[in-house]
């Protein structure tokens, strides 16, 4: 680290002294009467200018970075908001989070161009601390004695920038400010005002947590983002351990950096916390931080709590820190806060503008997401408040919780409480006046651990494996607090609710898997803001309340409430009412017509049970005519009627295993808002409808084990038809010819179709196309460019693929990209198909998924054959290989390894095992020490035994990097590899989906086979602009011998001018 300054410091005095020289001349041509002596002296400034400008890039990252981990994509990006080249005036804000790392960031862009990009600088550190310290003026005239290198400014009482004198003076020099953790647009106003009229290219840095500083004078911000998982453990290991640092993950050293999650700060604080200690003060002193966090970190993280002025936006912030996990949405938590705070909405903004929280976009919404130690800081805070938890405002850890319920000790304080059960370590008998104190109590929740599939808990599971349970022997009193917002008690153990109570102020009821025999035994409740109740699963439910004075009411829950009968009118008059569940309510009767504004009814078990097995039923008089979603699986239905169109707004059309279902009206294309149409196992169903006119708006067609036997030409229709299944319809012969004319088709799953001949012209689009198991078809036609993915596994029967060819990599974007190639068990596929077309398509796979990195995970390549192509240079074989590996092999342009193999399985193996390759990479240094271990798996894609296969695959340089400390800026000097076959264990999920497997479960898999040989290959960027030449060149022989297989070793490794074109040799073959 002292080189590293020394060398900065060389650095800075030889620029100045360039500078000095500059000035000397200007002084000596301006007394010269020599003509040429002036145009010299301009010729020197601008040769010792523009050497000023490159020399930057010409200067190692090392003398900048030093120790600095995760930096350098970050200082290129703040410099390319920048914009050096431009002559505009600009600001320029890096904001994040307390010890993410803005200090660090932009002291190194400053040192980068400070000195060889601008003629003034100054780095003011801290102006938070300062500014309260001692003032604008103090800072003002610092800032300005620095850029003007003017010291009289100190003397001057109240300099300006816009000041006439001084902005005369700036306006002629380009300049470079930094201002550090700006905490108020005050400060950055005092310093700054008039900046605009700097001179041109100069640029000013701020520093902050507050996005609202620089709202008001930039749109240019770079948010600084965690350090991810491989650089945080670099990071604590270079100060726990020093340069030298281990690189097995040690578990508590994976604990660590899970606690720091990916902050700089914390892993520093925490690395030189923990440095020289042993294994038992580690866990210690691990155990100690989830009780007590540390100090230094804690103490930088307050800055910006106690920054927010607003003791309501303070108390917002506490009710995220303690009582909301990571899965409540922005809209959710608002909606909940907004009843005791009408400008939450705003207060949330500061909060994410101020980095205490983040919106983060997710499917269902957007998240908030609180960083660990900063939920960790909220929640001292409110310890801090008293000794005694029942005298906190807010109550979340378990024994506290049960403390206070079961001795009453619960007091005005307590506004909210939030219980995780599967967090009890015993049963608690609650107090039955454990609520009678808390007046103010908001937020009331008593969760389990829950499960989730399609969005429907299973709260009734929790039962019996919920180990430890809340009682109430006594019952509860009738007092519960009229100010709640939000009220949930899954497993509530109560037949009601209290009498008597209030919930005037309710927000959301949700008492799931409840022993409720009705939510209260009074009369009508006034509940004028409740907007959701959620009573799934709790079975001894056979009443519902009137709701007829909850106006506002917009989600009801009753899934699985087995005992229920009947539902009040008054639910039909709940005008705002847009979700409505009643799964697997089995004894419902008295379902009446609701045709207001419910736009989800998600109804299944119960359904058989309404006359839609009648052709005569008219379905638009038994559902709402603002349906969107329609589920109707596992129903008695024979007929879809012709009155279906008038389900304009129907989105979603399940009839999944209707068994007794046996036609579709063709007035099903009039359902305008349609997108989904799933038919799956409808075994009555031999026809398709014709679809009379084009259907805008269908994406997804769902056809998967019927009896169905051709569709129409008609499917041309299906205008916007993305994803076709088909799979196993064995009475399938052909396909439409009009297939083609669907331009926006993506996938076909055609897999298991056993009499299926013939594939008509496929559309020329992105295409995935899954043809598994289709034992008569004999051939492909020529496919798409675009075709990506295609698997033909067992397709025994498959002889030729007439043209594949390859788009330029240089063309392709990574939406185009998928993994999987795979004919395993196709051997009757001709030598063409698989030496030239299949192996050229192999590498094509491995270059375009290496052009857009971890982007292409699901990468599986298969075919057969016995043969190795060139491009795969360095070839074994047997099962193991040693590389030497020469000085700056993995420079910039190195993108990763490719591997290929060839395999002969001998035995057949059974479901639910599958066959793989095992790969173990070592990279090592001189000392013979190991530097990282990567260890990477391949699927094969069949279950029969066969002949040879050729497998490939590849591991992207990032993943590589990921392996192990630092790998890139140490000396590598030997890569080690071994292969072996492994078994696996998988579980079907679906037919139309992959299938999973545990990675943590491998046996020995010699026994079903052999790997014969294996080919690496060490992939560079020119790799992918020789391919896109070859693919351009008119001449095929060219091509095809680039492409063509041999067991020999290749002419092309690394070759490199920057390097040197001496290739890769093999030390050893084991």
């Amino acid at each position: 680290m002292l080189l590293y300054l020394q060398s900065i410091s060389q650095l800075s005095w030889m620029i100045i002294n360039l500078r000095e020289g500059i000035k000397f001349h200007q002084r000596l041509g301006k007394q010269s009467m020599n003509p040429r002596f002036g145009p010299e002296c301009k010729l020197v400034q601008r040769i010792v200018e523009d050497v000023l400008l490159k020399l930057p890039k010409y200067i190692s990252n090392e003398h900048f970075y030093g120790h600095l981990i995760g930096i350098g994509k970050k200082v290129e990006e703040i410099e390319l908001s920048l914009s050096i080249g431009s002559t505009d005036v600009h600001i320029v804000g890096i904001w994040g989070m307390g010890g993410i790392g803005k200090t660090t960031l932009a002291s190194v862009v400053y040192q980068r161009l400070s000195y060889s990009q601008f003629k003034g600088c100054c780095f003011i550190w801290n102006v938070r601390e300062e500014y309260a310290r001692h003032g604008a003026n103090h800072l003002r005239k610092k800032l300005l004695s620095e850029l003007l290198n003017d010291e009289a400014i100190l003397k001057m009482d109240s300099p300006f920038v816009a000041s006439p004198c001084i902005l005369d003076r700036l306006r002629h020099t380009k300049v470079l400010i930094v201002l550090d953790d700006v905490d108020s647009s005050n400060q950055l106003e005092a310093l700054v005002e008039g900046y605009y009229r700097l001179a041109p290219g100069s640029r000013i840095i701020v520093t902050t947590r507050n996005m609202q500083v620089l709202k008001k004078v930039t749109d240019r911000f770079y948010k600084v983002e965690l350090l991810n998982h491989a650089e945080s453990l670099e990071l604590f290991r270079l100060h726990a351990f020093g340069k030298n640092s281990p690189v097995i993950d040690d578990e508590m050293v994976l604990e660590v950096t899970r606690y720091a999650n990916g902050n700089p700060l914390a892993l520093k604080v925490l690395g030189s916390f923990l440095h020289s200690k042993s294994k038992e003060e580690w866990k210690i002193a691990l155990n100690k931080l989830k009780i007590i966090p540390n100090r230094e970190i804690q103490d930088v993280l307050k800055i910006s709590y106690e920054g927010l002025d607003d003791k309501e936006i303070q108390s917002i912030f506490l009710d995220i820190a303690c009582l909301f996990d990571q899965s409540f949405t922005r809209d959710h938590v608002e909606s909940i806060l907004k009843a005791s705070d009408p400008f939450v909405k705003i207060a949330i903004s500061v909060l994410i503008d101020r980095s205490l929280i983040e919106n983060r976009v997710s499917p269902i919404g957007n998240k908030l997401w609180m960083h660990d130690l900063i939920r960790q800081m909220g929640r001292t805070i409110v310890c801090d408040e008293h000794k005694e938890p029942g005298n906190r405002s807010r109550l979340w850890d378990p024994k506290d919780i049960c403390h206070v319920l079961e001795r009453d000790t619960g007091t005005a304080m307590v506004e909210g409480i939030s219980l995780n059960m599967c967090r009890m370590n015993r049963d608690v008998k609650v107090h039955r006046a454990a609520f009678s104190m808390m007046y103010n109590l908001r937020i009331f929740k008593i969760f389990v651990c829950h499960n989730m599939n399609e969005n429907k808990w299973y709260i009734c599971d929790c039962k019996d494996k919920n180990k430890f349970k809340l009682y109430l022997p006594q019952g509860l009193d009738s007092y519960l607090s009229d100010k709640l917002n939000y009220f949930q008690w899954d497993l509530y153990p109560l037949r009601s609710l209290p009498s008597h109570v209030s919930l005037e102020n309710l927000v959301e009821l949700i008492l799931r898997g409840s022993r409720l025999q009705r939510l209260w035994n009074h009369g009508v409740q006034s509940l004028l803001v409740l907007r959701k109740i959620d009573l799934s699963y709790s079975k001894m439910l056979n009443e519902i309340p009137d709701m007829s004075l909850a106006p506002n009411l917009e989600s009801i829950n009753f899934e699985g409430c087995t005992s229920l009968v009947k539902v009040l009118s008054s639910v039909e008059n709940l005008h705002r009412l847009t979700y409505l569940n009643l799964n697997s309510c089995s004894k419902l009767r008295d379902l009446k017509e609701i045709s207001r504004n419910t736009w989800y009814w998600d109804i299944v078990n119960f359904i058989n049970n309404l006359p839609l097995y009648s052709s005569q039923a008219h379905i638009y008089q038994t559902f709402p005519v603002n349906l969107t979603d329609l589920h109707l699986d596992w129903t008695a239905i024979e007929e879809v009627p012709p009155s279906i169109w008038h389900l304009s707004s129907l989105v979603r059309l399940d009839l999944n295993y209707c068994s007794g279902l046996e036609s579709i009206s063709t007035s099903i294309c009039k359902l305008i808002s349609l997108e989904s149409l799933r038919l799956c196992g409808c075994v009555k169903l031999f026809k398709f409808p014709e679809i009379l006119e084009p259907m805008e708006h269908l994406t997804y067609l769902e056809l998967g084990h019927s009896p169905i036997q051709e569709l129409p030409e008609s499917i041309k229709n299906l205008v916007s038809l993305r994803r076709l299944c088909i799979f196993s319809c064995k009475n399938i012969e052909f396909l439409p010819t009009s297939l083609c004319n669907l331009r926006k088709l993506e996938h076909i799953n055609i897999q298991r179709c056993s009499n299926l001949k013939k594939l008509p012209p496929l559309p020329n689009a992105s295409l995935s196309l899954l043809l598994d198991h289709n034992e008569r078809l004999k051939s492909l036609p020529e496919l798409p460019s675009s075709c990506f993915c295609l698997s033909a596994i067992c397709c025994t029967s498959l002889e030729t693929i007439p043209n594949w060819k390859a788009p330029l990599l240089h063309h392709l974007s990574s939406n185009h990209i998928r993994g999987q190639i795979n004919f395993y068990g196709c051997e009757k596929l001709d030598q063409n198909t698989r030496n030239i077309i299949l192996a050229g398509r192999g590498i094509f796979q491995i270059l375009s998924g290496l052009k857009f990195g971890r982007m292409c995970d699901d990468f599986e390549f298969c075919y057969p054959g016995d043969e190795i192509p060139k491009w795969f240079s360095y070839q074994s074989g047997s099962t193991s290989m040693n590389i030497r590996l020469p000085p700056y092999w993995n420079n910039d342009n190195f993108l990763g390894l490719a591997f290929c193999v060839v395999i002969y399985q001998h035995k057949i193996i059974d479901h639910p095992l599958f066959l793989g390759i095992g790969c173990k990479l070592n990279f090592k240094t001189i000392p013979d020490s190991l530097l990282c271990e990567h260890d990477s798996f391949m699927r094969l894609g069949g279950d029969d035994d066969s002949s040879d296969h050729v497998v490939m695959w590849y591991v992207e340089e990032l993943t590589l990097q990921n392996s192990g400390l630092s790998w890139r800026s140490n000396c590598c000097t030997m890569a080690c590899l071994h292969l072996s076959l492994e078994c696996g264990y998988c579980h079907d999920v679906d037919e139309d989906v992959n299938v999973n497997y545990n990675d943590d479960t491998y046996i020995d898999g010699n026994e079903y086979g052999e790997i014969k040989k294996f080919g690496v290959w060490f992939v560079y960027k020119e790799d992918i602009e020789r391919f896109d030449v070859d693919t351009k060149s008119k001449n095929k022989r060219r091509f095809d011998e680039c492409c063509e297989t041999s067991g020999s070793e290749g002419s092309h490794g690394i070759e490199n001018d920057v390097l040197h074109s001496k290739k890769l040799k093999v030390m050893s073959l084991i």
